[in-house]
């Protein structure tokens, strides 16, 4: 079959795949990393997930929790949803034109759609379905419940068109805007921030900036306060500390106002901040 292109059907190429819109044409998808190749928080194969928490960037779990089995590949990644668990995606106001999109995806889960609503309700179906009526610049979900998911795609329109795949890059960055996560790789190696001290054992200062603004202020964690330590003037590394949290926050940088509980400082310098575990961790969140 020759590629065609004609006023009813749009552009149809030799597989039979059609694009009967412009939209279609690119960044077509709604949906983030809905091929599950990011997983920043480092989500494990078939761990508990809890009613809301995130596994892989921008999935979180639906009210029955969200469990899921995975073989992490590079490219494009199939989840299996445990039974009587589900996984949803809340899509930005800001990202939804409005009118009529159409979710398809491939596996056997089922999936509903929430139009107007971060929360999806009604009977899950199967792929694709047809979704009409929801208003532009208005918060729109989906939710997939047990089964086998994988290329998931949300996209203006009534016709399903082949999964679009970002380069990872791209897909990253789009994933950072709801959520960073800063992981220790080298504990010898890779510094965490350079702080002032205000007494012998407690400091202040940014942290650093988030790699793209994010969408709100967000939330700071870190894996625990006792992962962290300063060094002295001279260079060595002391206590790690006891008390502080990631407290100074903008959409575009993050920081605290204080860690302490360590010793050995001098009031007025500066101190490097390592970590004595690469199971530290520092993130910012603003999901929605």
């Amino acid at each position: 079959m020759a590629t065609s292109l004609d006023g009813t059907n749009g552009l149809t190429f030799n597989d039979g795949t059609q694009m009967g819109t412009a939209n279609s044409l690119g960044m077509r998808n709604a949906l983030f990393n809905a091929d599950f190749r990011i997983n920043q928080r480092g989500y494990a194969s078939a761990a508990t997930l809890a009613a809301g928490a995130y596994g892989h960037d921008r999935f979180k779990a639906g009210a029955s929790g969200g469990d899921y089995s995975f073989t992490q590949l590079n490219s494009s990644t199939q989840v299996t949803i445990a039974s009587g668990k589900s996984l949803i995606q809340v899509v930005e106001d800001k990202n939804v034109v409005g009118g009529s999109y159409v979710l398809s995806w491939t596996g056997t889960a089922l999936a509903r759609v929430g139009v107007d609503s971060a929360t999806p309700s009604g009977t899950f179906v199967v792929s694709p379905i047809l979704i009409t009526g929801q208003t532009a610049g208005t918060t729109m979900s989906v939710e997939f419940n047990a089964g086998t998911l994988n290329t998931a795609q949300l996209e203006l329109g009534t016709v399903a068109t082949p999964f679009e795949r970002r380069p990872i890059g791209f897909e990253l960055a789009l994933c950072q805007r709801y959520f960073y996560q800063r992981n220790i790789v080298n504990t010898a190696t890779d510094s965490v921030a350079v702080f002032q001290c205000f007494n012998a054992g407690s400091v202040y200062g940014k942290l650093f900036d988030l790699p793209v603004t994010m969408r709100a202020t967000p939330t700071g964690s870190l894996s625990s306060i006792s992962h962290f330590r300063p060094s002295s003037s001279a260079g060595s590394n002391q206590s790690t500390f006891s008390a502080g949290a990631i407290d100074y926050l903008s959409p575009t940088a993050i920081g605290t106002q204080g860690f302490s509980g360590s010793s050995g400082l001098t009031a007025g310098n500066a101190t490097l901040i390592t970590a004595n575990t690469t199971s530290a961790w520092i993130a910012a969140s603003a999901e929605l």
